[in-house]
């Protein structure tokens, strides 16, 4: 993963707003909308990268997990609310549109392990079966 990108996520996640924060927990239905219905052949993992987070980011707000590492939460905020604004890096509708967003997912995804894994097994799964891959 490019320390550009990386940098990119710890950049935007410190920039995130309560409203922002509120709006975005409105519409995580979109968001997992948006992923299923993604026609993107050249990355398999996108959906279910974007699922974890999602679910992360319910639980945590729902107060069902308490984060050890707020970064991740802020992160993963920022990619969710990344993914699902129209206009990015890369416009989601030329082909290979969904890259940047690969890549921003895959770089919460493995800024965060510990965190991950630990919420992972706090609901019986298991992080390491989740591909940090495109």
């Amino acid at each position: 993963m490019s320390k550009e990108i990386q940098d990119f996520v710890v950049e935007g996640s410190q920039k995130i707003t309560p409203a922002e924060i509120a709006q975005l927990e409105q519409e995580l239905p979109l968001v997992l909308a948006k992923v299923n219905d993604l026609d993107a052949p050249g990355l398999p993992h996108l959906i279910e990268q974007t699922q974890f987070l999602v679910r992360y980011v319910e639980d945590c707000l729902g107060s069902l997990y308490q984060p050890t590492d707020v970064s991740a939460l802020a992160e993963a905020l920022f990619g969710l609310m990344y993914l699902l604004k129209g206009t990015d890096i890369i416009p989601d509708d030329l082909p290979g549109g969904y890259a940047d967003d690969s890549a921003v997912l895959r770089a919460v995804l493995m800024g965060h392990v510990e965190e991950f894994t630990r919420y992972a097994a706090q609901g019986g799964a298991d992080f390491t079966a989740l591909s940090l891959e495109a």
